[in-house]
Parts: C-alpha cells; sequence; structure tokens
C-alpha cells in the first residue's frame, strides 16, 4: 500500500475529528442539540420501522424529503443562534484584534473599579458590558443612548433602584457609556448554579454572543461577578477585578487564567 495513500488518510481522519469535535463543544450545552438528538432517534426508530415493514411505497416518500438538502436547512434552522455566535467570536479573534488594541488608560480602570465599589456598598443590582472588538451597537440599540463620559456618579444614578434606567445593562464602548437600560441575550446554557438569576443569565448570554467582558453586581448578595466568553469568575474583590479588567480590556490576556468557572 502506497505510503502517501495512507498519510491522506490518516490526515483526513484527523481533520473530521477535530471538525467533529469542534462542533461537539460548540453545540454540546445548547438546546437545539438535545432536539437534533431526538430527531436522530426518531428518524432511526422510522428507518428500522420501515425497514422491518417492507414499506417500499412509504421508503421511497421518506426519501424524496430526508435528502442532503433538507437535513442541511434543519441543522441552519436548529442551529442558527450558535452559528451567529461562532461567527462573531471569529470575527473577534484575539489575533485579530491584537492589531488593533488600546492603550492602557488606569483612569477608565478606576472609574469602572470605584463604580463597582460604590454599587456593592449601596447593594445596587448592577449589569455592565464593555465592549472589545464586537461593538454591540444591536444591543445598545434596544436602550437609551448616552454617549457620556464614564463616572461613578453616573453609574451610580443609572442602578439607583426605581430609576427609569436602571432595569437593563450599560453599554461602554472607547471608554465612553453609549447606552443605558438595554436588553441582553439571556443564555440558553443549562447552569448547575441555581442561585444565578435572569440578571446572570443575560451578563452570560452576552457574553457568550460577544467577545465583551461582563460585570454583575448582584442585588441579592452584592458579590462580583466577571464574565467572558462561557468563564464566569465570581466573588471578585474590587483589586482582583481590577487586574482582571486590566489584562481583559488593554493586555488581551487569555480569559482562562485563573477562572473560578460555572459550569452548565
Amino acid at each position: 500500500m502506497d505510503v502517501l495513500f495512507i498519510l491522506r488518510a490518516v490526515f483526513e481522519i484527523f481533520v473530521l475529528w477535530l471538525v467533529l469535535y469542534q462542533l461537539y463543544r460548540a453545540f454540546k450545552d445548547s438546546r437545539a442539540a438535545a432536539i437534533m438528538a431526538g430527531l436522530v432517534v426518531i428518524i432511526g426508530l422510522a428507518t428500522v420501522l420501515l425497514e422491518l415493514t417492507h414499506a417500499a411505497v412509504l421508503q421511497q416518500i421518506a426519501g424524496s424529503f430526508v435528502g442532503p438538502g433538507t437535513i442541511l436547512v434543519i441543522l441552519f434552522i436548529l442551529f442558527h443562534p450558535e452559528l451567529r455566535t461562532a461567527l462573531a467570536k471569529l470575527g473577534a479573534n484575539r489575533v485579530l484584534g491584537s492589531l488593533w488594541s488600546r492603550e492602557r488608560n488606569e483612569d477608565f480602570i478606576s472609574c469602572i473599579c470605584e463604580s463597582v465599589s460604590f454599587l456593592v456598598s449601596k447593594r445596587y443590582g448592577a449589569l455592565i458590558a464593555i465592549c472589545r472588538n464586537n461593538k454591540l451597537s444591536e444591543y445598545a440599540k434596544t436602550g437609551t443612548e448616552l454617549d457620556s463620559i464614564c463616572s461613578r456618579e453616573l453609574i451610580g444614578t443609572i442602578f439607583m433602584p426605581k430609576t427609569m434606567l436602571h432595569d437593563g445593562a450599560v453599554i461602554i464602548n472607547n471608554e465612553r457609556i453609549v447606552a443605558a437600560a438595554c436588553i441582553l441575550p439571556v443564555s440558553n446554557r443549562e447552569l448547575k448554579d441555581r442561585s444565578l438569576g435572569l440578571r446572570h443569565r443575560a451578563g452570560i448570554g452576552l457574553a457568550e454572543a460577544s467577545d465583551a467582558v461582563v460585570i454583575i453586581v448582584s442585588e441579592e448578595t452584592g458579590s462580583v461577578s466577571l464574565v467572558v466568553g462561557n468563564v464566569v469568575q465570581r466573588d471578585l474583590s474590587v483589586q482582583m477585578l481590577e487586574t482582571r479588567l486590566t489584562e481583559l480590556i488593554y493586555s488581551h490576556a487569555s480569559t482562562e487564567k485563573n477562572p473560578t468557572s460555572v459550569q452548565s
């Protein structure tokens, strides 16, 4: 047997394995994956039943409907949100993002940390999304546009209970508050930690759909969480938050560094 033929076969098997494994990692936590598994079981049972009963007409009808084109359409419909997320993350790749990384601004980091410290002291619930490569324009349009300088006073006022803008997220881009009271996508992941409420699920949903750095302050406990990608770091001190924000926003450090993650 030709050595080149063997090497080609090994390469093709490796590529297929890599693609299938990455698809599994991307979609294993989604509800669409469970629906797809159910469809596979139903189609499998129907195929076996038709073979056992020798129903030729029904086999022909089923074969005309269940073709490669139909399967592709079903996959696109089921995994449409996940495909959008994957494309958004590809466009926000850190290698590409490093080409236009921003200059470090200590005042901005201090402003965010002082704001979080104030929110914690007052037990004000908060959801703050800091843009990196993805500008989050579609989510900013769901809230009230501000385009204001970032300050502790403004952030504290926005999240003060019973104000008109406190319910929702603040989106920050280029170190300015772009909008407040924004509606974020809620994560579809099945989280083991049932203590995570709607605010946390919205923060996780945005982090899954973009490369944003999301800060969550719990109204019930006053704890601070940081979400990037599929990693959730909980119970951060203000000092830890300052370090992580500097790494994530300016140094583009890995989100896997010392995480306390919440798995689904």
